[in-house]
C-alpha cells in the first residue's frame, strides 16, 4: 500500500522558531513515532527525564508501515530533524547490522536498540511478577520462572540467530527454525539446542552491541515474543487463580461462591499491565536508549 502522499511536509524552520521566541511563543517539541502503540512508551521515556515532548503517530492508516514512512520522509526532506522535531523508531535489526546509520546518528532520532518496544514490555526478566499481579496471587510460584525459561531458549537458538542475521540465502530457513523453537517452548518442554556450524569469533561485533547467548529475546522479533509470552502468561494466571480459588474453598467460610466472585473481580488483564509497564529491567539496550534521551536533555533543552 502506497500512502506516502498522505504524509505532509513536516519541515521545521529554525528561523520561524527564533522569531516565535522573540514574541514569547515557545514551540512544542514534537516526536513522530511509527504507530499508536508507540505513543505511550516514548511519552513515558521522555517524561522520566522531565523532557516535555508531544508524541504523535506518523499515520492514522493502520495498514501503513510507519517506520518506512518516517525514513522516506526524512530522506525526501519532508521531515527535517531538529531540536523541535524528533523521530522515535523501532530498530528492528538495523542496530545489529549497522543500517540507516545516517539517520540514527542524529541526536534528534531515537531508537529502541532492541528489535521493537515489545522486547522491552515483554522482557522476561521480572515478568513472572506481572502474572502474580494479574492473578492477584503471589504464593507458590518461582519468581524467575519466565526469565529462566527464556534465557535457556536464548542460549538454545543463539547460534542460529547469528546465522539469521548474516546469511541472507538461508534467512527464511533460519527464521522458521527459530519460530518453531519458540512455538514449541513451554514450562514443561525440555529445550533442545539447534545445531549450527558458526565460528563464534566471526560474530564478536554483535557481542559488543550487547547481544549475548542469554538475551536473544531483546533482539529477536518482538511481535513473535509477545504472542508466545501472552499465551504462557495466560496459563500461569489460570494456575494461580485456581490456587487462590482452592485456598478460598479450603477456608472456614460458608460463603465460598461469593468470596470466589469477589476474588475474580480483583484480577487484572495481563496484557494491559505489560503495556503499561513503567519500570523496565536495566539492560544494554535500555541503557543506550536512556543515554540518548539524557544527552538530548542536557544539550538541546
Amino acid at each position: 500500500m502506497i500512502i506516502s502522499h498522505k504524509v505532509p511536509d513536516f519541515g521545521f524552520s529554525s528561523e520561524l522558531n527564533e522569531a516565535d521566541q522573540m514574541f514569547g511563543i515557545i514551540s512544542k517539541i514534537i516526536a513522530y513515532v511509527e504507530a499508536f502503540d508507540d505513543v505511550r512508551f516514548w511519552t513515558e521515556r521522555f517524561a522520566a527525564f522531565e523532557v516535555d515532548v508531544e508524541v504523535n503517530p506518523i499515520s492514522n492508516d493502520e495498514c501503513a508501515n510507519g517506520k518506512d514512512i518516517i525514513i522516506s520522509a526524512i530522506r525526501e526532506g519532508r521531515i527535517v530533524l531538529g531540536i523541535k522535531q524528533l523521530v522515535c523508531l523501532d530498530s528492528d535489526y538495523d542496530y545489529l547490522l549497522v543500517k540507516n546509520t545516517d539517520i540514527y546518528t542524529s541526536p534528534f532520532c531515537f531508537q529502541t536498540y532492541t528489535y521493537a518496544i515489545e522486547n522491552y514490555n515483554y522482557n522476561p526478566v521480572q515478568l513472572t511478577n506481572y502474572c502474580c499481579k494479574a492473578a492477584n496471587y503471589y504464593k507458590g510460584v518461582e519468581i524467575n520462572l519466565f526469565q529462566s525459561l527464556f534465557e535457556g531458549w536464548s542460549e538454545s537458538i543463539y547460534g542460529i540467530f547469528l546465522k539469521l542475521l548474516l546469511e541472507d540465502n538461508d534467512y527464511e530457513k533460519n527464521k522458521a527454525l527459530i519460530n518453531s523453537s519458540l512455538n514449541e517452548l513451554s514450562f514443561d518442554n525440555p529445550i533442545n539446542n539447534i545445531e549450527h556450524d558458526f565460528v563464534e569469533e566471526d560474530y564478536k561485533h554483535f557481542t559488543e552491541k550487547g547481544l549475548l547467548p542469554n538475551n536473544v529475546f531483546l533482539y529477536f522479533r518482538g511481535h513473535c515474543l509477545e504472542a508466545k509470552i501472552i499465551k504462557l502468561a495466560k496459563e500461569i494466571v489460570h494456575q494461580l487463580s485456581e490456587k487462590a480459588k482452592n485456598d478460598i474453598m479450603g477456608g472456614g467460610s460458608d460463603n465460598h461462591g461469593q468470596l470466589i466472585k469477589e476474588y475474580y473481580n480483583t484480577r487484572l488483564e495481563f496484557k494491559a499491565l505489560i503495556n503499561g509497564r513503567e519500570n523496565h529491567p536495566d539492560n544494554f539496550c535500555y541503557d543506550l536508549l536512556k543515554t540518548d534521551i539524557e544527552f538530548f536533555k542536557n544539550n538541546h533543552t
